[in-house]
């Protein structure tokens, strides 16, 4: 409830709502952890760690990262054991959907011919960026890669962009994104911007690659048919097992303690 204002979490229908997301949620865990005690699954440490790690290296650092904790006001233990359940749930629904068969070739196809429009792509471009908060810091910068300096690198040591930690990729960018990016339409691959600014800072890149606008035809399009498709089925799959398993659950709701439970705002 912390995420709405004083007037909305008030109001009985949104503590309703977050009363039922927290019974399914509670329910959801209890299913998930026995039935991965029944058939041995577990996640291990190591498992845990690379995904902690995954998820922190998407902020620039430590410290960003544990400051959006504590707007969050979770602790990293907390964290840490929400993470280790979303391990174990992945690690179920790969056990669960581990046969199912693959789209064919018709299938894909099909899907193709009757969502043509979901498959035109806007111009985009990839850079490799680094980011600085100050301007002199960028001017610094940009004499070192005038100097024959290597941008991955740099971005890796001095980056405050989230993709610094991966040498400054910022993967594919549609026109539009930002406006200091769509200057990059008008570059040649290979080519190097000047320094510009924007409300995230100043930004120095290269253009790695650039896509005109139109349509994917079914060959470009088959892996990304391929993954939805295949997402649908594991969907599916996990519905169906999760009803299964709620079938052959005891579940009891004490709804006067459920009723009983109120907010109350306070100001700062």
């Amino acid at each position: 409830m912390r995420t709405y204002d004083a007037l909305s979490a008030k109001d009985e229908a949104n503590l309703e709502r977050a009363k039922e997301e927290t019974i399914k949620a509670f329910i959801l865990e209890n299913i998930a952890r026995t039935y991965a005690d029944k058939n041995g699954i577990k996640a291990t440490d190591a498992e845990i760690e690379a995904e902690a790690k995954k998820v922190q290296s998407s902020y620039p650092d430590e410290f960003s990262f544990r400051r959006a904790l504590a707007d969050e006001h979770i602790s990293y233990d907390d964290w840490k054991k929400d993470l280790a359940l979303t391990v174990l749930q992945k690690k179920i629904l790969e056990q669960i959907t581990s046969k199912l068969p693959d789209p064919t070739e018709a299938e894909m196809k099909d899907y193709y011919e009757s969502n043509k429009p979901k498959f035109q792509q806007n111009a985009r471009v990839r850079l490799r960026q680094i980011v600085l908060e100050k301007e002199d810091d960028a001017k610094r910068i940009m004499d070192q890669l005038n100097d024959h300096g290597d941008l991955a690198k740099l971005a890796k040591q001095f980056s405050i962009a989230p993709e610094g930690s991966n040498g400054g990729d910022t993967g594919w960018l549609d026109k539009g994104t930002l406006e200091v990016f769509d200057q990059a339409f008008k570059m040649n691959v290979g080519a190097r911007s000047k320094i510009l600014k924007s409300p995230y800072g100043y930004h120095i890149y290269e253009v790695l690659k650039k896509e005109p606008e139109g349509r994917l035809n079914f060959t470009e399009a088959k892996d990304k048919i391929r993954a939805i498709l295949k997402e649908r089925r594991q969907q599916a799959a996990f519905s169906t097992w999760l009803e299964g398993q709620v079938r052959e659950s005891t579940v009891k709701r004490d709804d006067a303690l459920l009723q009983a439970i109120k907010v109350t705002t306070r100001g700062s």
